[in-house]
Protein backbone atom coordinates (compact mmCIF):
# COMPACT_ATOMS: atom_id res chain seq x y z
CA UNK A 1 0.00 0.00 0.00
CA UNK A 2 1.03 3.04 -0.87
CA UNK A 3 0.40 5.18 2.63
CA UNK A 4 2.45 1.96 3.99
CA UNK A 5 5.35 2.69 2.44
CA UNK A 6 5.85 6.32 2.52
CA UNK A 7 5.43 5.56 6.44
CA UNK A 8 8.30 3.51 6.30
CA UNK A 9 9.87 5.32 3.99
CA UNK A 10 9.79 8.59 6.25
CA UNK A 11 10.81 6.29 9.39
CA UNK A 12 13.19 4.66 8.03
CA UNK A 13 15.00 7.76 6.50
CA UNK A 14 14.33 10.24 9.58
CA UNK A 15 16.09 7.52 11.69
CA UNK A 16 19.08 7.32 8.98
CA UNK A 17 19.12 10.92 8.85
CA UNK A 18 19.63 11.38 12.62
CA UNK A 19 22.43 8.22 13.37
CA UNK A 20 24.67 8.98 9.99
CA UNK A 21 24.97 12.58 9.86
CA UNK A 22 24.07 14.11 13.35
CA UNK A 23 25.76 11.19 15.11
CA UNK A 24 22.49 10.34 17.31
CA UNK A 25 22.33 7.33 19.36
CA UNK A 26 19.73 4.48 17.85
CA UNK A 27 18.41 4.25 21.10
CA UNK A 28 17.10 7.39 20.56
CA UNK A 29 16.42 7.99 16.75
CA UNK A 30 14.93 4.96 15.62
CA UNK A 31 11.85 5.45 18.22
CA UNK A 32 11.70 9.12 16.64
CA UNK A 33 11.64 7.79 13.24
CA UNK A 34 8.79 5.29 13.92
CA UNK A 35 6.70 7.75 15.89
CA UNK A 36 7.51 9.87 12.96
CA UNK A 37 6.58 6.76 10.13
CA UNK A 38 3.37 6.65 12.14
CA UNK A 39 2.12 10.05 12.80
CA UNK A 40 2.47 10.35 8.57
CA UNK A 41 0.48 6.96 8.30
CA UNK A 42 -1.98 8.58 10.18
CA UNK A 43 -2.43 11.57 8.42
CA UNK A 44 -2.30 10.09 5.06
CA UNK A 45 -4.93 8.02 5.89
CA UNK A 46 -7.01 10.71 7.43
CA UNK A 47 -6.63 12.42 3.94
CA UNK A 48 -7.79 9.28 1.91
CA UNK A 49 -10.72 9.54 4.10
CA UNK A 50 -11.56 12.78 3.31
CA UNK A 51 -11.85 12.16 -0.63
CA UNK A 52 -13.96 8.94 0.38
CA UNK A 53 -16.68 10.57 2.53
CA UNK A 54 -17.88 12.26 -1.04
CA UNK A 55 -17.99 8.53 -2.71
CA UNK A 56 -19.89 6.97 0.68
CA UNK A 57 -22.05 9.67 1.47
CA UNK A 58 -23.67 9.37 -2.33
CA UNK A 59 -23.54 5.34 -2.04
CA UNK A 60 -25.75 5.82 1.33
CA UNK A 61 -28.36 8.23 -0.69
CA UNK A 62 -28.53 5.68 -3.61
CA UNK A 63 -29.59 2.97 -1.38
CA UNK A 64 -31.79 5.10 0.95
CA UNK A 65 -33.10 5.65 -2.48
CA UNK A 66 -33.66 1.84 -3.77
CA UNK A 67 -31.34 2.59 -6.51
CA UNK A 68 -28.91 -0.06 -5.70
CA UNK A 69 -27.28 -0.34 -9.16
CA UNK A 70 -26.32 3.23 -9.16
CA UNK A 71 -25.47 2.60 -5.46
CA UNK A 72 -22.95 -0.42 -6.28
CA UNK A 73 -21.18 2.11 -9.23
CA UNK A 74 -21.07 5.07 -6.80
CA UNK A 75 -18.82 2.37 -4.63
CA UNK A 76 -16.75 1.21 -7.79
CA UNK A 77 -15.31 4.90 -7.31
CA UNK A 78 -14.02 3.81 -4.08
CA UNK A 79 -11.68 1.85 -5.94
CA UNK A 80 -9.23 4.60 -6.98
CA UNK A 81 -8.02 4.82 -3.47
CA UNK A 82 -7.64 1.03 -2.86
CA UNK A 83 -3.83 0.72 -3.36
CA UNK A 84 -3.53 4.20 -1.14
CA UNK A 85 -4.41 2.69 2.50
CA UNK A 86 -4.74 -0.47 4.24
CA UNK A 87 -8.31 -2.43 3.75
CA UNK A 88 -9.94 -0.19 1.63
CA UNK A 89 -9.88 -2.35 -1.40
CA UNK A 90 -11.66 -5.21 1.07
CA UNK A 91 -14.34 -2.98 2.58
CA UNK A 92 -15.28 -1.89 -1.10
CA UNK A 93 -15.42 -5.70 -1.91
CA UNK A 94 -17.81 -6.55 1.02
CA UNK A 95 -19.66 -3.63 0.52
CA UNK A 96 -20.68 -4.29 -3.00
CA UNK A 97 -21.00 -7.92 -2.67
CA UNK A 98 -23.92 -7.25 0.27
CA UNK A 99 -25.61 -4.93 -2.89
CA UNK A 100 -25.40 -8.04 -5.38
CA UNK A 101 -26.56 -9.88 -2.61
CA UNK A 102 -29.75 -7.87 -1.56
CA UNK A 103 -30.55 -7.98 -5.36
CA UNK A 104 -29.90 -11.72 -5.47
CA UNK A 105 -27.74 -11.73 -7.92
CA UNK A 106 -25.13 -14.81 -5.52
CA UNK A 107 -23.04 -14.92 -8.67
CA UNK A 108 -22.18 -11.41 -8.47
CA UNK A 109 -22.55 -11.46 -4.77
CA UNK A 110 -19.56 -14.33 -4.19
CA UNK A 111 -17.22 -12.68 -6.74
CA UNK A 112 -17.06 -9.69 -4.37
CA UNK A 113 -17.36 -11.74 -0.94
CA UNK A 114 -14.56 -13.78 -1.62
CA UNK A 115 -12.66 -10.60 -2.11
CA UNK A 116 -14.18 -9.06 0.98
CA UNK A 117 -12.61 -8.36 4.57
CA UNK A 118 -13.20 -10.82 7.33
CA UNK A 119 -14.11 -8.71 10.04
CA UNK A 120 -16.71 -7.43 7.45
CA UNK A 121 -19.16 -9.88 9.08
CA UNK A 122 -22.55 -9.81 7.77
CA UNK A 123 -20.60 -9.70 4.42
CA UNK A 124 -18.96 -12.35 5.19
CA UNK A 125 -21.71 -14.05 6.57
CA UNK A 126 -23.71 -13.38 3.66
CA UNK A 127 -21.24 -15.65 1.34
CA UNK A 128 -21.40 -18.47 4.19
CA UNK A 129 -25.22 -18.11 2.86
CA UNK A 130 -24.90 -18.49 -0.98
CA UNK A 131 -23.00 -21.74 0.25
CA UNK A 132 -25.34 -23.04 1.89
CA UNK A 133 -27.95 -22.18 -0.58
CA UNK A 134 -25.76 -24.08 -2.93
CA UNK A 135 -25.46 -26.85 -0.52
CA UNK A 136 -21.71 -26.04 -0.48
CA UNK A 137 -21.52 -27.05 3.24
CA UNK A 138 -18.40 -27.77 4.20
CA UNK A 139 -17.32 -24.21 2.46
CA UNK A 140 -20.50 -22.59 4.32
CA UNK A 141 -18.88 -24.11 7.45
CA UNK A 142 -15.29 -22.36 6.71
CA UNK A 143 -16.44 -18.98 6.12
CA UNK A 144 -18.46 -19.35 9.40
CA UNK A 145 -15.66 -20.50 11.29
CA UNK A 146 -13.43 -17.55 10.10
CA UNK A 147 -15.61 -15.25 10.53
CA UNK A 148 -16.93 -16.07 13.67
CA UNK A 149 -13.20 -16.60 15.05
CA UNK A 150 -12.06 -12.42 13.87
CA UNK A 151 -15.63 -10.91 14.87
CA UNK A 152 -16.15 -13.18 18.52
CA UNK A 153 -18.08 -9.95 19.81
CA UNK A 154 -20.75 -10.10 17.27
CA UNK A 155 -23.83 -11.93 18.33
CA UNK A 156 -25.26 -12.48 14.75
CA UNK A 157 -22.47 -14.69 13.62
CA UNK A 158 -22.86 -17.06 16.30
CA UNK A 159 -26.25 -16.91 15.76
CA UNK A 160 -26.35 -17.28 12.38
CA UNK A 161 -23.98 -20.32 12.00
CA UNK A 162 -25.78 -21.82 14.89
CA UNK A 163 -29.06 -21.82 12.36
CA UNK A 164 -27.24 -22.79 9.81
CA UNK A 165 -26.22 -25.82 11.53
CA UNK A 166 -29.56 -26.85 12.70
CA UNK A 167 -30.78 -26.66 8.83
CA UNK A 168 -28.27 -29.38 8.62
CA UNK A 169 -30.09 -31.49 11.49
CA UNK A 170 -26.47 -30.81 13.62
CA UNK A 171 -28.10 -29.26 16.66
CA UNK A 172 -25.70 -30.49 19.34
CA UNK A 173 -22.67 -28.35 16.74
CA UNK A 174 -25.21 -25.33 17.09
CA UNK A 175 -25.96 -25.43 20.67
CA UNK A 176 -21.72 -25.62 21.01
CA UNK A 177 -21.34 -22.60 18.84
CA UNK A 178 -24.23 -20.89 21.26
CA UNK A 179 -21.91 -21.79 24.07
CA UNK A 180 -19.03 -20.53 22.08
CA UNK A 181 -20.97 -16.90 21.54
CA UNK A 182 -21.71 -16.65 25.27
CA UNK A 183 -18.24 -17.33 26.46
CA UNK A 184 -17.48 -13.94 24.74
CA UNK A 185 -20.80 -12.35 25.27
CA UNK A 186 -22.13 -13.57 28.34
CA UNK A 187 -25.23 -11.26 28.42
CA UNK A 188 -26.19 -11.56 25.34
CA UNK A 189 -30.17 -12.78 25.78
CA UNK A 190 -30.58 -13.68 21.96
CA UNK A 191 -27.83 -16.15 22.61
CA UNK A 192 -29.28 -17.74 25.52
CA UNK A 193 -32.73 -17.35 24.37
CA UNK A 194 -31.45 -19.50 21.08
CA UNK A 195 -29.63 -22.12 23.17
CA UNK A 196 -32.10 -22.57 25.38
CA UNK A 197 -34.76 -22.93 22.63
CA UNK A 198 -32.75 -25.86 21.41
CA UNK A 199 -32.20 -27.43 24.30
CA UNK A 200 -35.89 -27.76 24.89
CA UNK A 201 -36.60 -29.12 21.14
CA UNK A 202 -37.87 -25.92 19.50
CA UNK A 203 -36.70 -23.70 16.64
CA UNK A 204 -34.71 -20.97 17.31
CA UNK A 205 -35.84 -17.13 16.90
CA UNK A 206 -33.89 -15.26 14.82
CA UNK A 207 -36.43 -12.32 14.11
CA UNK A 208 -34.66 -11.20 17.23
CA UNK A 209 -31.72 -9.71 15.28
CA UNK A 210 -34.17 -7.24 13.53
CA UNK A 211 -33.44 -6.33 10.57
CA UNK A 212 -29.88 -7.26 10.40
CA UNK A 213 -31.74 -10.74 9.97
CA UNK A 214 -34.16 -9.56 7.47
CA UNK A 215 -30.88 -8.49 5.09
CA UNK A 216 -29.99 -12.53 5.08
CA UNK A 217 -33.69 -13.42 3.53
CA UNK A 218 -33.93 -16.64 5.00
CA UNK A 219 -37.32 -16.24 6.59
CA UNK A 220 -39.49 -13.16 5.15
CA UNK A 221 -38.68 -10.86 2.26
CA UNK A 222 -36.79 -7.78 3.65
CA UNK A 223 -38.62 -4.57 3.33
CA UNK A 224 -36.97 -1.35 2.54
CA UNK A 225 -36.07 0.89 5.27
CA UNK A 226 -36.09 4.50 5.68
CA UNK A 227 -32.74 5.02 7.20
CA UNK A 228 -29.61 2.28 6.02
CA UNK A 229 -29.04 -0.40 8.55
CA UNK A 230 -26.05 0.35 11.18
CA UNK A 231 -24.08 -2.70 9.13
CA UNK A 232 -24.09 -1.50 5.38
CA UNK A 233 -22.68 1.91 6.75
CA UNK A 234 -18.86 2.17 5.50
CA UNK A 235 -17.94 3.77 9.45
CA UNK A 236 -14.24 5.68 9.82
CA UNK A 237 -13.12 2.88 12.40
CA UNK A 238 -14.07 0.30 9.49
CA UNK A 239 -12.23 1.88 6.58
CA UNK A 240 -9.23 2.47 8.73
CA UNK A 241 -8.76 0.33 10.99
Amino acid sequence: MINIAIAVGIALGLSLLMIIPLGVHPAISIPFGVIAGLAAFIFLGRKVQEALEGVLAQMQRDMQAGKLDRAIETLKRGFAFKNRHIFIGSQLNSQIGMIHYIKKEHDAALDYLKKGFVKHYVGQCMMAIIHYKRKDYDAMKKVMEATVQSNKKESICYGLYAYLLVQLKDKEKAMDILRQGLKKLPNDERLTANLTLLQNNKKMKMKVYGDLWAQFMLERAPRMMQEQPRHMRMSRKAMFR
